[in-house]
């Protein structure tokens, strides 16, 4: 009779959890990553294209906030003499705006001057780079060529420039005038209202922050911003006005017309990091190029300038600022190359005060941890 093999025993239940549990929770996590970073892409994109759409009210406010930082001190000091705030600010509005104005009426005489007579500083440039040009024989036949091209219209007719057409600062200003006194009154009163309330709001938006530990977290957020804004701020402006005056009294040893027009325009174009320096250093070398004979005279002015400008950026600005607010070159050119592209001219003036209230926002707010990580060195 055969016998019959005994059956293997049953195996006992596993007892580890099957594959599709073990994926479940690692699925869902980063299906949860993802669709955070989806919607934190999206909220970017949000807050671009409404500042982008509303520039005509974001750039006025920022414009008069970042002011405010400036001139907060002195409405400080005025209410510890007793002055009311709401005067003491009114009194701050109008020496800003007075000192703005005597500095405007004094360089717009040289700069209607110098567009005026536009049309014969461009021959006369043409004639001194004639040298150079002949040297290029081939790259200036090619851009005759491209000229020739350029002033044929559609149908093919030569287009007739009107001679002696000359263009003038007060025409500009004439053309532009609805919005630049409509820019400009919405700057002054939000700066009065700045100075005279700014801390009423922020106690009132701080009483709507959540318990009291967030309260505090709040406070001490916007104390930290008002102190080393400002104080940047203010920091960059003496610094800005006195590489203006140095500028300036270079270039009247020198012997460069209209030396305080350029000193403006270099104080104003070193709010821009970088290209503020490389646009002072062209219209100052053009200007030269034309004021003077040769090609001696106006290298000496562009190396004044240079020397100028590089004790300031690399020796002085490092020096006086310290490392508290060291930022990263790479980043900080990108917050310029971004604020233009968004806001213009004005987006790049204040693409570094912006750059730093976020960083300073992010060094105590979890969220902007790693931005503020970055741009700082």
């Amino acid at each position: 009779m055969p016998t019959r093999e005994p059956s293997a025993p049953p195996s006992p239940p596993s007892t580890d959890p099957a594959p599709e549990l073990l994926a479940a929770p690692v699925t869902s996590a980063a299906t949860g990553r993802a669709l955070r970073a989806i919607q934190i892409t999206l909220l970017i994109l949000a807050v671009i294209y409404t500042l982008a759409l509303a520039r005509s009210f974001f750039i006025p406010l920022t414009l008069a906030f970042l002011i405010s930082l400036v001139l907060a001190p002195l409405v400080h000091w005025l209410a510890r003499l007793h002055v009311p705030r709401a005067l003491g600010a009114g009194v701050v509005v109008l020496a800003l705006f007075g000192g703005l104005g005597f500095t405007l009426s004094s360089v717009l005489d040289p700069i209607d001057k110098w567009m005026e007579s536009a049309p014969i500083l461009l021959d006369r440039l043409e004639e001194k780079v004639l040298p150079l040009k002949e040297t290029v024989e081939e790259v200036s036949k090619t851009a005759e060529k491209v000229d020739r091209i350029a002033s044929v219209d559609d149908k093919g007719a030569a287009q007739q420039v009107a001679p002696g057409k000359s263009l003038h600062v007060r025409d500009v200003l004439y053309s532009n005038a609805v919005g630049l006194v409509a820019g400009l009154v919405i700057v002054t009163f939000l700066l009065y209202f700045f100075l005279s309330w700014g801390r009423v709001a922020l106690l009132r938006i701080g009483e709507l922050v959540g318990d009291r530990v967030e309260q505090k977290r709040f406070f001490a957020l916007t104390a930290t911003l008002e102190v080393e804004v400002s104080k940047y701020l203010l920091t960059i402006t003496v610094i800005n006005v006195l590489l203006g005056a140095a500028v300036a009294a270079a270039l009247y040893l020198l012997g460069m017309p209209n030396p305080m027009l350029w000193g403006v325009v270099t104080a104003l174009l070193n709010f821009i990091p970088y290209l503020g320096a490389i646009m002072s250093a062209v219209l100052i070398g053009g200007a030269a190029l034309l004021s003077f004979d040769g090609l001696g005279q106006p290298a000496l002015v562009v190396a004044a300038f240079g020397v100028l400008t590089i004790l300031e950026g690399q020796i002085f600005t490092p020096l006086v600022l310290g490392r508290r607010l060291a930022l990263n070159p790479l980043v900080v050119f990108l917050s310029v190359a971004f604020w233009f592209w968004l806001w213009g001219v004005m987006g790049a003036l204040m693409a570094v005060p912006i750059l730093i209230t976020l960083k300073l926002v992010g060094d105590q707010v979890g969220v902007l941890a790693p931005f503020a990580k970055l741009a700082g060195r």
